[in-house]
């Protein structure tokens, strides 16, 4: 069990403080216990003595006062967030209390909140400062129990067992079935594979997991279960001890361009004093022609939600991974037909001279057309660049916004910078959930019931200045993925431009996340995201106004012709 306005917030989904600005009386009435909060933190911030404590104390009783009112009480029966917010100022009370030393004060706030949530934050109820005081307290241990007893039904921690380089029989089917079952009653998109039997898939993987020999042998099997739902967002990963075994790759980047497999940068001087070069053909790997390697070797392994998503994780993300002491041997032809073999290391440590790609990059193009790269929305990097560039961007006669290699993040970082290019609020995207009644079930019925988030549609409120008036592109592709698919449909919901370039990933929503034997984990969709009006894109992707598509030429020449079309079509755009 998750919280919702903790939930929210780490997810990087609509956050509950960023709605709270909106003039609607539960969300007026949250902005205000959050102001509480704040105040009663600041007071403790600079000077933590008995007075302040009085005074945070103070802040917070009053705030939940409020919380628990009939009238705040009946705004929360229509917002969930507003509900926990008793939650969260039992919280922070809690953990005054135990700065105080007040043991049964302390007690008390628990105590409420297990009676409201049965699965508290270890965070705030097991931190070593409540530990220490509590820990000789009957009824601190017994809460414990109880929140333990309700985590164990959601953690499997019986399966999710740490690494070890043998898993017992038991272990591996059990991991199988976890998955199986996760996905079986709660996965969102069986729509989008409709010939899958995954009962059936479960029983073919089954003796296979039973012969695994350990546990690498084990997720090569399990690494191959969760890519038959094809989602992006649903995957089974090995250990943090294996990774190098599988995920190790060489300082280079691949693309599939034209149905070639060329090279599309060069991460170190090193390999390239070897031959290699951005433009080149790789025709083979290990001997096996290029295309039969990434089909048989490489393809099972990846989770794809459409076909120009699984391009990009067969022949651009996995096609050179493996083990990091094994290297791997490039067959290559240059743009000269020159052909040539080179051994390459996985090993990353092999190149001391490792570089990446430049990211947030940011230049000014002919004609006074701003570009600004947002490669990731993990962090506030995209929205401090577009910051530091505004001064510029302003006096642009137009903008051009690339996110063809943003594979997501949060879209509270995509918003931020949206509502520097309009004043109307943001549209977010329209969610539901997958709700099955067992009672339903138990009378013999079929129930299948979509039920919408409670945040569903909801627009981000437009906080920001300046704003960039001037005509806009965004430059979209296959690697743009999940939260920055969130931006492509924002945007192009708002009518603010163009999309020049390829169709999206097709893969956003929320992955519920959860331990496997053997110190593997998993993870599988449980929101299915579409526009507000309806309009889906997840199993499709979104497709550009304007298609432009990389050639064997262009990569060759270093030229980037989406930035061009995009560049014109916003001049063209100024000039009116």
């Amino acid at each position: 069990m998750v919280r919702a306005g903790v939930w929210m917030i780490g997810m990087g989904w609509l956050a509950a403080g960023t709605v709270a600005a909106q003039e609607r009386p539960a969300m007026q009435a949250y902005d205000r216990l959050s102001a509480a909060r704040e105040q009663a933190e600041a007071a403790r911030k600079d000077n933590d003595t008995p007075q302040t404590r009085r005074k945070a104390e103070d802040i917070l009783r009053k705030a939940l006062d409020d919380s628990l009112s009939p009238a705040t009480r009946d705004l929360g029966e229509g917002s969930k967030a507003l509900r926990y917010r008793a939650f969260n100022i039992r919280d922070d009370l809690f953990a005054l209390y135990v700065d105080e030393g007040e043991k049964t004060k302390a007690l008390d706030m628990m105590a409420a909140n297990l009676a409201q949530d049965g699965a508290p934050l270890d965070a705030v109820y097991r931190t070593p400062k409540a530990q220490a005081l509590l820990k000789d307290e009957p009824r601190y241990q017994s809460m414990l129990a109880r929140a333990d007893m309700a985590a164990s039904m959601w953690h499997a921690k019986a399966i999710a067992t740490p690494y070890t380089p043998q898993l017992d029989e038991s272990l591996r089917i059990a991991g199988l079935s976890l998955f199986w079952s996760e996905a079986k009653y709660n996965f969102v998109h069986f729509g989008n594979v409709p010939n899958l039997d995954w009962d059936k898939a479960y029983l073919d993987f089954l003796p296979q997991v039973i012969a695994a020999h350990d546990t690498a042998s084990y997720y090569e099997v399990m690494m191959r279960f969760a890519p038959l739902l094809q989602d992006g967002h649903t995957n089974i990963y090995p250990p943090k001890e294996l990774r190098a075994h599988f995920y190790a790759r060489p300082p280079l980047r691949t693309a599939l361009v034209e149905g070639r497999v060329l090279v599309t940068f060069v991460g170190s001087s090193t390999l390239e004093h070897q031959g290699i070069h951005v433009g080149d053909q790789i025709t083979a790997i290990d001997g096996i022609e290029v295309g039969k390697y990434a089909t048989e070797r490489v393809a099972p392994y990846e989770s794809s939600s459409t076909p120009q998503d699984r391009d990009v994780r067969v022949y651009s993300y996995g096609l050179l991974s493996g083990d990091k002491d094994t290297p791997v041997s490039l067959s290559l032809v240059d743009g000269r037909g020159h052909r040539s073999t080179v051994l390459v290391w996985r090993d990353g440590s092999k190149y001391a001279d490792r570089k990446e790609p430049d990211e947030f990059v940011f230049r000014m193009l002919p004609g006074q057309v701003a570009y600004l790269a947002i490669d990731d929305l993990e962090s506030d990097a995209p929205v401090k660049a577009f910051e530091q560039h505004l001064p510029q961007i302003m006096q642009a006669k137009g903008l051009i916004l690339d996110v063809r290699q943003n594979g997501g993040g949060s879209d509270g970082y995509a918003f931020q910078i949206l509502s520097h290019l309009t004043e109307a609020p943001i549209p977010g995207p329209a969610s539901r959930q997958l709700s099955v009644s067992a009672v339903t079930r138990a009378g013999g019925g079929l129930s299948l019931e979509w039920q919408p988030l409670e945040d569903s549609g909801q627009a981000y409120p437009h906080l920001t200045s300046p704003i960039f008036r001037g005509p806009v592109a965004l430059l979209i592709g296959p690697q743009t993925f999940s939260a920055a698919e969130d931006f492509v449909m924002s945007f192009d919901t708002l009518k603010r431009g163009i999309l020049v370039g390829q169709k999206t990933g097709g893969s956003t929503g929320m992955p519920m996340s959860f331990g496997l034997p053997g110190g593997g984990s998993a993870r599988i969709c449980v929101k299915w995201d579409s526009y507000a009006d309806g309009r889906e894109f997840v199993g499709s992707g979104i497709a550009p106004t304007i298609e432009v598509k990389p050639t064997v030429a262009d990569v060759r020449r270093g030229k980037d012709a989406a930035v061009e079309r995009a560049r014109k079509a916003l001049l063209v755009a100024s000039a009116k």
